[in-house]
């Protein structure tokens, strides 16, 4: 295994085949296919004992199933090493918990190579289905469809850089994909570039008909973006978003307030729309920034920050930076574990050179806005909020403009665009209460407008009489009618559509998944074609086509819906159990061992399953808020299984680059007396642990006092693996001796090979390389540190393959042997995924010093130009994370060998 060339080559794509040296192997009969194929599609994770047997045998399978399967499983290891004796492991396939692991990586299996191959070159490499020509049932089986998504994902990923020449590459998969709009819209770019304009547009049409004819939907907004340049073809730059709203229907321009705009914009970088909900902010805000659009080459930025959102979950700074960094080109991986400042200081870097518009919609105060703010004087900010923001007038000298209800002549107007001016001068009375009763509000007017116009049939008369009896209160008395507003949406949705927004007032966060929704409604494959129809009835605003977002006065009325029937409770328990469960599939992508089983899910829930390291990262980026959110409801609900769970299983995202957020103490603590009161020991000895970290400092005695009673709990309940980590953590105490901390590390070390989970050894060995390089003993720290990236790399554990191979060049590195901490530096950068900027920072210092020991001045330099460029990109967020006397002492590292080269 250690050769240039693998033992073993097995490819997935195009058919299963499999080599040993140069000679293709036979790997027989149809059972033993896919139970190969099966082992592999996990690449590298357990498959349990029932997926095979029901894999391999059906839903019917006979007594000797097992037996049988054993012995497949031996013809199967034979494949590899066909000396093997009876009833011997080998090499390659292991028995893990109730299943059974194949042993591969990048070199052995294409599945894998995909991963990291370029983005041109992985395309090439999936061109043909994994696992052709097995049964179609048993590639339905979840474990292969995951294969299939991940096999678009490529093409997606692919896309997004492609030249024209890559098309065909491209089609071909797409034809596996017929609904997916992302992949069709890229396509759809790329024949607009190659001059196929006409074939774009073809394209184009043939997507819309397959989305209404099977979904019921309307193409989503990167298909239509992308129609539109096929219609007009222009350079394209995949970091010049686009992103402001389209301008609302019948919108009635407001002469005084766009006047006053006009005014400021050629002074002011920072202009503030005030006014109260529901008052047209937002229209005049957009249709003013589409105004002044071309004056601003460089794109628009446009973020929704829900300041007033009825629950009171306002977006965090941190989450609206994650959302406009991502929109610039920022990967959040890139950013790791840095905080509020070093996000800030990254907007403003990307922005410094670019003339843009970012349009801030609904803030809540001037905190919530400051930290959004481009530095470039070149950028045009647009803020909106029912507060007037003096703070940011008074320190960022914001110019504000007061944003006031329609007068009756602009409000008749505006009914007269939606419904048309006959049918108003036909009921003069009506109008009048129609405009009396929505008081100035274009979005009750709107509202309002829209359901008369699709019910022709009935009087203007009958419209007022409804909002007259059904005036909507949310506590302003300033917006007292615009519950009947939202009311006649309402009516109007299907049955089923009409249960799925009252059953939305439980979601807690910004934006709404469609697997979220799909879960909570329990509506399965049909929630997409309802979420079409809330958003184009306006009770929901898409937002990249997989997402959705709900207006603060909506998610108000649903919740008033919801209160009115007797639902609330159990879609409330399905919110928790899908983010129990999507947070459980994340947490097993980062290769940690699971602290309980969850047993099968309710029927229809819709699972997130994110695909990789990288997805499973972003995944967690993206839902923090609202995975604090619900984890508040389960505790407040007495759900304290599942608060319990979340907690433990968000702390693989912690551990890698994800800062924890400022209230998960306070929130660990309420789980951990959670689990004390449920008086399950295994979770009360995971929260002991869990909680016991952050304490290390700040109170020694209560460290050791949580770790103590975790680890009495382990032994009583024989869990090696608790009690391995629990001395992990013992070997951090600051009030123990050097010895002491050595002995706990060993102790982990001990009862980590005894439990026999991958991660918690690589722990351990971790921590007992941490004690030795602190005490001098380089070399057994080298030999150690060895042990666990090598585990590390077998067992995919992406985290600490990098971060193990980046301590061994240290180490050798400081041992002054040079040519193993080029090596490794080397391993820690190919391990890392490409945006991930922390890691390069000390590989490409330890590379540097280690180069140029060896006499390659040429390398030396060009690793040094790496880090100058990636010091330059990245410095603030470096510093915020390590701290200026870290950084720079690395940085004079690096500059010592420039000079050195001269």
């Amino acid at each position: 295994m250690t050769s240039l060339e693998p033992a073993v080559r097995l490819r997935a794509y195009g058919g299963l085949r499999m080599w040993r040296g140069d000679t293709e192997v036979d790997i027989g009969p149809p059972r033993q296919r896919v139970l190969l194929a099966a082992l592999l599609a996990a690449r590298g994770g357990v498959v349990g004992v029932a997926d095979l047997i029901d894999l391999i045998w059906g839903a019917e399978p006979s007594q000797s199933a097992v037996n049988q399967l054993h012995r497949l499983v031996g013809q199967v290891r034979r494949l590899f090493e066909p000396d093997l004796p009876s009833r011997t492991p080998g090499r390659w396939v292991h028995p893990a918990g109730e299943g059974y692991r194949l042993l591969v990586d990048a070199r052995t299996c294409d599945l894998l190579a995909v991963r990291e191959q370029s983005p041109e070159r992985a395309l090439r490499t999936v061109q043909e289905p994994p696992f052709a020509g097995l049964d179609p049932e048993v590639l339905e089986h979840p474990l292969f469809g995951a294969l299939a998504r991940e096999r678009i994902q490529i093409a997606v990923t692919a896309a997004e850089t492609a030249t024209p020449d890559c098309l065909p590459l491209l089609q071909r998969i797409a034809a596996s994909a017929p609904l997916h709009e992302v992949l069709h819209a890229r396509i759809i770019r790329l024949l607009a570039a190659a001059g196929r304009g006409a074939e774009a547009l073809v394209l184009f049409d043939d997507m819309r008909h397959r989305l209404a004819e099977e979904l019921g939907a309307d193409p989503g907004p990167e298909l239509r973006a992308a129609h539109l340049e096929a219609l007009e073809p222009g350079p394209a730059d995949s970091h010049r978003p686009v992103q402001l709203p389209r301008r609302v229907s019948g919108f009635v321009p407001r002469h005084d307030l766009t006047a006053a705009l006009d005014a400021q914009a050629s002074s002011a970088a920072i202009v503030i729309l005030s006014g109260m909900g529901g008052v047209g902010k937002t229209a005049v805000a957009v249709d003013w920034a589409h105004r002044l659009a071309p004056r601003f080459p460089d794109g628009q930025l446009y973020l929704n920050l829900r300041g007033f959102d009825p629950s009171g979950r306002l977006i965090d700074p941190v989450d609206a930076l994650n959302t406009l960094l991502e929109s610039v080109g920022v990967s959040l991986a890139s950013l790791g574990g840095a905080g509020l400042d070093a996000r800030a200081a990254r907007f403003r870097s990307a922005l410094a050179d670019r003339r843009m518009i970012v349009l801030l919609d609904n803030a809540r105060d001037s905190e919530q806005v400051r930290p959004l703010l481009p530095g470039a004087p070149g950028c045009l900010v647009v803020v909106t909020s029912r507060n007037r923001l003096t703070g940011l007038v008074a320190r960022e000298g914001a110019r504000p403009v007061l944003v006031g209800r329609l007068g009756d002549a602009a409000a008749r107007e505006l009914l007269a665009k939606r419904i048309g001016e006959p049918r108003l001068a036909a009921e003069p009375a009506a109008s009048r209460d129609l405009v009396r009763f929505c008081a100035g509000l274009p979005l009750a007017l709107a509202i309002a407008a829209a359901h008369a116009a699709v019910r022709p049939e009935l009087r203007l008369s009958d419209f007022a009489e409804d909002l007259e009896l059904d005036a909507l209160s949310t506590g302003e008395s300033s917006d007292d009618d615009v519950r009947s507003a939202f009311s006649w949406s309402y009516e109007a949705l299907s049955p089923a559509a009409a249960r799925l927004f009252r059953l939305l007032a439980v979601h807690p966060g910004p934006e709404i998944s469609i697997a979220a929704a799909a879960s909570i409604s329990g509506a399965g494959p049909k929630t997409r074609s309802l979420l079409a129809e809330l958003s184009a009835a306006n009770m929901l605003t898409e937002t990249d086509g997989r997402r959705y977002t709900m207006h603060d006065l909506l998610h108000a009325y649903a919740d008033e819906l919801l209160e009115a029937s007797d639902e609330r409770q159990e879609a409330e328990k399905r919110l928790v159990e899908h983010y129990v469960r999507s947070t459980r599939h994340s947490y097993l992508v980062f290769g940690r061992p699971q602290v309980t089983y969850l047993g099968p899910p309710s029927a229809g829930m819709t699972i997130e399953r994110p695909a990789d390291f990288a997805a499973a990262l972003e995944w967690y980026l993206r839902e923090k808020s609202t995975l604090r959110a619900v984890i508040d409801l389960a505790l407040t609900r007495r759900w304290h299984r599942e608060a319990i769970e979340m907690v433990l299983d968000l702390r693989a995202s912690r551990s890698s680059v994800v800062e924890p957020p400022a209230d998960s103490a306070e929130q660990s603590e309420r789980a951990l007396k959670a689990a004390q009161a449920l008086g399950e020991p295994v979770l009360e000895a995971a929260m002991l642990r869990e909680t016991s970290i952050g304490l290390r400092s700040a109170d020694p005695a209560l460290f050791r006092t949580r770790l103590e009673k975790a680890l009495r709990l382990y032994e009583e309940s024989g869990d090696l693996g608790g009690q391995a980590m629990v001395w992990r953590n013992m070997a951090w105490s600051v009030d123990s001796t050097a010895s002491e901390r050595l002995l706990n590390a060993k102790q982990a070390v001990d009862l980590a090979e005894l439990c026999g989970e991958p991660s918690v050894l690589v722990f351990a060995l971790s921590a007992l390389v941490s004690e030795l390089r602190a005490q001098g003993d380089l070399a057994t720290a080298a030999d150690v540190a060895l042990e666990g990236h090598e585990l590390a790399v077998q067992a995919d554990i992406i985290d600490m393959s990098a971060q193990t191979a980046g301590t061994l060049a240290e180490i050798h590195l400081a041992r002054g042997d040079h040519e193993a901490a080029v090596r490794f530096a080397g391993i820690a950068l190919d391990l890392t995924p490409p945006a991930e900027i922390f890691t390069p920072f000390h590989a490409n210092a330890i590379l540097a010093e280690a180069t140029l020991a060896l006499g390659d001045v040429a390398r030396a330099a060009a690793v040094v130009a790496t880090f100058r460029q990636l010091t330059a990109q990245h410095s603030d967020i470096y510093r915020v994370v390590w701290g200026d006397a870290s950084v720079d002492a690395v940085i004079a590292r690096v500059e010592a060998c420039a000079s050195a080269m001269h």
